[in-house]
């Protein structure tokens, strides 16, 4: 019977769907009923109320019965074990792919026992505690105090903690914690992390406290966001607030002290047509920015040649660069294909950039405009540089030049009409475009614009 009982739980079945019958676990089975049997129509016949041939006949047919009885039994009992194996298998499958999701999530997890020790943590939690952390004290992973004082309130029976923290290192970022009770019994521990908790005993992961899980969630773009939301107001609101001012102070001008001086009413209308014209401007950017938002997830859908849409662009400045005294040159390849694009969005990146070389690089006296085919392994890309031999921009302004608002010098961004986002507006219409933009300068040797596009092919 032992036998039997040791080869049905290390699953050496020798009987069901996939085999005979264990002939000898059988009669180990019903070795009673047999016995029994056996003495019962030994002594009938001993004491002569049955034959010996009848006695035979009675115990085989006894004992068939009971073999019949035990191999029904034996096939239910195994197909249990069977059907409990299945089981246990799906649910460990299961539980394997509860903590590979938990792994795939971009919010880190980690669950901290009774005693405030780490059982289980996802990767995402890794950038905070280190891949080793588990049975570690979260005290000796995290550093931010308000973290472990609501894990230690969650701990000693409060409710969720719901709280941000700030991380300046390796780089500033936002996080939104969530701390709350947890579940710790067994069943749900083996649920969770199956490969490091195993059914543990849940006193002993409970300790003296309440187990806590702390989830937190990146709200770093989020802030950012928000925080350009802020910035863009105020910028935009100071940027008409000046000439406001000026048109208003000098309207109060005319209508008072110098409402009879004809000389001071001239100069005052002028200036004020100039802070005016500047209102406009700012005013046009700023709508044509909004707009190039709202369709910067669209792909454009028509064609643009470019040699015709430089062309435009340089008889557009043409003018402004013969008043600075700066000649624009154009080098383009007759083999230039054209571009998937919208004809007025690309119009205004050209511009853009050729109106700021003319502007800014006229120390220089001259712009250069070249294009070139780039082929690349899954696409042909058309190239166009605006260069000029102005005074060229510092290194540590390069990067922020495609930021609202963002001027090297706004005194002289000012007097020569810009708005300070003119670089944003491109920045948005190459998002749309699918492409990127470069910026070389060297002080002292101008600065060079180079556009990447993709040709229509």
């Amino acid at each position: 019977m032992d036998t039997y009982v040791s080869n049905q739980q290390n699953g050496q079945s020798r009987t069901g769907e996939t085999g005979g019958p264990d002939w000898w676990g059988l009669v180990m089975r019903a070795r009673t009923v047999l016995m029994l049997a056996f003495v019962v129509f030994v002594a009938t016949d001993l004491l002569g109320l049955t034959s010996l041939v009848w006695s035979v006949v009675g115990w085989f047919a006894v004992g068939a019965s009971a073999l019949l009885l035990a191999y029904q039994s034996d096939i239910r009992e195994r197909r249990a074990v069977a059907s409990a194996q299945v089981n246990t298998a799906k649910t460990q499958e299961l539980n394997g792919v509860g903590t590979s999701v938990l792994n795939l999530l971009p919010d880190a997890i980690v669950l901290v026992d009774g005693r405030g020790r780490i059982l289980f943590q996802n990767e995402a939690a890794a950038q905070f505690t280190g891949r080793s952390a588990v049975g570690k004290l979260l005290g000796n992973t995290f550093r931010e105090p308000s973290l472990l004082q609501a894990v230690e309130r969650v701990r000693q029976g409060e409710e969720a903690q719901s709280f941000e923290i700030e991380r300046s290192q390796p780089v500033e970022r936002h996080f939104r914690v969530l701390v709350t009770p947890a579940d710790t019994t067994p069943v749900a521990l083996t649920a969770i992390a199956p490969n490091v908790i195993s059914a543990p005993d849940a006193a002993s992961v409970n300790g003296t406290g309440i187990a806590a899980l702390l989830v937190l969630h990146d709200v770093t773009d989020a802030k950012r966001i928000e925080q350009m939301r802020v910035d863009f107001v105020a910028n935009a609101s100071h940027e008409l607030k000046t000439p406001l001012a000026s048109v208003s102070g000098f309207i109060e001008t005319l209508q008072g002290p110098a409402r009879d001086d004809e000389e001071a009413r001239e100069r005052f209308l002028a200036i004020m047509a100039e802070q005016t014209n500047r209102m406009k401007r700012l005013i046009s950017d700023l709508l044509s920015l909004s707009r190039i938002e709202l369709r910067e997830h669209q792909p454009p859908k028509g064609t643009v040649d470019v040699r015709q849409l430089v062309k435009d662009v340089v008889d557009a400045v043409t003018p402004i660069a013969q008043r600075d005294g700066v000649a624009v040159s154009v080098a383009l390849p007759d083999n230039l294909p054209k571009i998937r694009g919208d004809w007025d969005e690309l119009h205004q990146v050209v511009l853009n950039l050729v109106d700021n070389a003319v502007k800014y690089g006229r120390t220089g006296k001259k712009v250069e405009i070249t294009g070139e085919l780039v082929s690349e392994t899954e696409q042909t890309m058309v190239t166009l540089s605006v260069r000029d031999y102005g005074p060229g921009i510092s290194r540590q302004h390069i990067p922020r030049l495609t930021e609202r608002f963002y001027r090297i010098d706004a005194a002289t961004s000012r007097e020569r009409g810009g708005t300070g986002l003119g670089l944003a507006i491109v920045k948005h219409i190459l998002n749309r475009h699918g492409g990127e933009m470069v910026v070389e300068s060297d002080l002292g040797h101008g600065t060079k614009f180079t556009i990447s596009l993709s040709s229509h092919k």
